[in-house]
């Protein structure tokens, strides 16, 4: 190896300044000076690149991409991205790392958490409110609660107080509009589809109401009678306990609301009933001369009664009265059909609906004398011979 193999300097070693190493430098035809490193070099014997490190004052070689990207090949493992630091560091350079507050998509959460890193969409609220219109100059709170409260359960604040608000005019009278507050959302569709442009009174035309979903402009509007209270969190939240107790008593064991309690009888047990008891549907000459009636009366009340889901119809064909049942899955459907029925007129008879108390009993060809019961297969062996002849004279 010649005087200037690799770490031996070509001339000018033990220059002092750097101007003096500069001239020694380039009085030597084997240095250049690169401007991209900002460096002396210069090819050794063996084909090597060195350049001067002028901390140390030696010769040493030069490291390029190419041999980074050897070495590199030589010891890589493999399944292992090299250009990836390891877990440690990774993490404490994101830790160290300063947020960008300028820049126009800012991380939703920190780097170092992760527990709430899915971006939650705000919650819809419910709308549980309807707002009435039309009511008359003295209705009370009392009367709206009676007549509403048959839809669904209305919503207390935290001093048991129902949610029912009456606006008043600039004077401080009623000006016939109010809001109720359901505690459940599908309370609102049933009340806006039985009590709009229905009777507040019945019986009552000049109380007629118009009803309709409330919205934020309801909510807003008017001077309220009476100013809201202060909340209380743990009155509100015992409130709200207490009427989801009242939600889960509708529950009972075949799961489609309250039955009538057997030890009870009148209009306590009548509100959680679901059978509506119909009479005047029809007489019993009216049976007789037509044996097809049965089938048809039952289909045009399944038809009728379509404010809720029937599971049973029934005709009693001894009685005088001309009494039919109607079982629903739940009350609140039961007590929209007395209020759709009751009064009108069929077949030229005034109809009379009410709630099965528990107490009535009617009579009926074939099995059973329950009008709870669930049986719609038998409705008599002398129904089916009559219609069955009926049939078979009507064919010939």
């Amino acid at each position: 190896m010649s005087s200037t193999s690799a770490y031996a300097p070509p001339t000018a070693v033990n220059a002092k300044t750097f101007e003096e190493q500069a001239a020694a430098f380039e009085s030597d035809e084997r240095i250049h000076f690169n401007k991209e490193s900002g460096t002396w070099r210069f090819e050794d014997d063996d084909g090597a690149e060195m350049e001067w490190d002028t901390t140390k004052n030696v010769w040493v070689p030069v490291i390029d991409d190419d041999l980074v990207k050897a070495q590199q090949a030589a010891y890589s493992v493999p399944g292992v991205d090299e250009s990836t630091p390891a877990a440690p560091v990774l993490k404490r350079t994101k830790r160290k790392e300063p947020e960008d507050y300028t820049s126009s998509t800012l991380n939703a959460e920190p780097a170092t958490s992760n527990k709430r890193s899915k971006t939650s969409e705000p919650r819809k609220s419910k709308n549980t409110a309807v707002y009435v219109t039309g009511l008359p100059p003295d209705t009370t709170v009392d009367e709206v609660v009676e007549r509403f409260s048959k839809f669904g359960i209305i919503m207390e604040d935290d001093n048991g107080n129902p949610r029912v608000k009456l606006y008043a005019k600039e004077d401080g009278s009623f000006n016939g509009e109010a809001l109720v507050v359901y505690f459940k959302e599908g309370s609102v569709n049933l009340a806006v589809t039985l009590l709009d442009d229905a009777e507040l009174r019945l019986g009552e035309p000049n109380t007629r109401m118009k009803v309709q979903v409330a919205g934020f402009k309801h909510k807003q509007e008017g001077k309220e009678m009476e100013k809201p209270r202060a909340v209380d969190k743990k009155k509100a939240t015992r409130r709200i306990v207490k009427m989801q107790r009242k939600l889960e008593d509708w529950d009972d064991s075949d799961n489609f609301g309250p039955s009538a309690d057997p030890s009870e009888e009148g209009p306590a047990t009548a509100i959680k009933s679901r059978v509506v008891v119909l009479k005047y549907m029809f007489t019993l000459k009216e049976l007789e001369e037509d044996a097809t009636l049965l089938l048809d009366l039952k289909e045009d009340v399944r038809e009728e009664c379509e404010l809720g889901d029937v599971t049973n119809v029934v005709l009693y064909d001894k009685e005088p009265d001309g009494v039919m049942t109607v079982k629903f899955r739940d009350p609140i459907s039961a007590q929209a059909c007395v209020l759709k029925m009751n009064g009108r007129f069929f077949a030229g008879r005034q109809v009379e609906a009410s709630l099965f108390t528990g107490g009535e009993r009617f009579q009926r060809s074939g099995v059973g004398e329950d009008p709870d019961d669930e049986s719609t297969a038998k409705e008599g062996k002398k129904q089916l011979y009559d219609s069955a002849q009926w049939i078979m004279k009507e064919g010939e």
